[in-house]
């Protein structure tokens, strides 16, 4: 099951978020997102026009043309959980000392799940990604070491299979514009265009073949809008923001 959890693409409740700030309301001065309007060049890919709910800087829902597709959930300050309602997939975080330690994605349409547990090396981790069913999950898939600096994900090293593959990611020194919401560094862990790094990523190099992208930004450096380019150059999708 791929691991689809922030379901924009730049490529591609336990206590229940029940505020009034559904309406798209936010009580806090931290700047966030408030609108993301995604455009492919390709007719054939899918365009996204998403607006985010907060409570504070809790985010709660992510919505595609008015629909929610995801809703975020937490306990206490923690987020606990994840539901994409596009394709009725869920996922449960876990938590030991404060700190994320494991979290499981249940596809429930196809009774498979797949299970990532983290350890810890100073700032950088290493994930152990078993898949299974929704009861058990034994089958290994991957092992991810992920390279910390500056709160920027800057390299990934995969093992699978006995083989060895490495990305890497240049960021810009200007403001990622998810940083300010809550748990922002849970998504560091995540396969989703909400990364969890500080910085903006302008360039990912996987086995010779590097995607890039570049930025407009407003006064306070977050950006207002971005482009991505393939390996041969060729401009692949834009992307807007909005901020409250």
């Amino acid at each position: 099951m791929k691991n689809n959890v922030f379901f924009f693409a730049l490529s591609a409740l336990i206590l229940s978020a029940c505020s009034s700030n559904d309406s798209g309301g936010n009580n806090t001065t931290e700047i966030l997102v408030k609108t993301l309007v995604i455009d492919a060049v390709n007719p054939a890919d899918i365009d996204s026009n998403l607006s985010f709910t907060y409570d504070g800087i809790k985010l709660l829902t992510v919505k595609d043309n008015n629909v929610v597709i995801q809703e975020y959930l937490y306990t206490g300050d923690k987020l606990t959980r994840i539901n994409s309602f596009e394709d009725d997939i869920y996922i449960l975080f876990e938590y030991t000392g404060g700190v994320l330690t494991r979290f499981t994605e249940f596809d429930t349409a196809n009774d498979e799940a797949v299970k990532h547990l983290i350890t810890y090396s100073g700032s950088n981790y290493t994930t152990t990604t078993y898949s299974g069913d929704l009861s058990t999950q034994d089958f290994l898939e991957n092992t991810i070491v992920t390279t910390i600096s500056n709160g920027n994900v800057i390299q990934e090293d995969e093992t699978s299979n006995g083989n060895t593959s490495t990305t890497t990611f240049t960021h810009d020194t200007k403001n990622n514009p998810f940083k300010n919401i809550s748990n922002f560094n849970v998504f560091q862990h995540l396969d989703s265009d909400l990364d969890g790094s500080n910085n903006n990523i302008t360039i990912v190099n996987y086995s010779g073949y590097s995607n890039t992208v570049t930025y407009v930004y407003n006064a306070e450096n977050y950006p207002t809008s971005e482009a991505t380019f393939n390996d041969n150059g060729t401009l692949v999708e834009t992307s807007t923001y909005s901020y409250y």
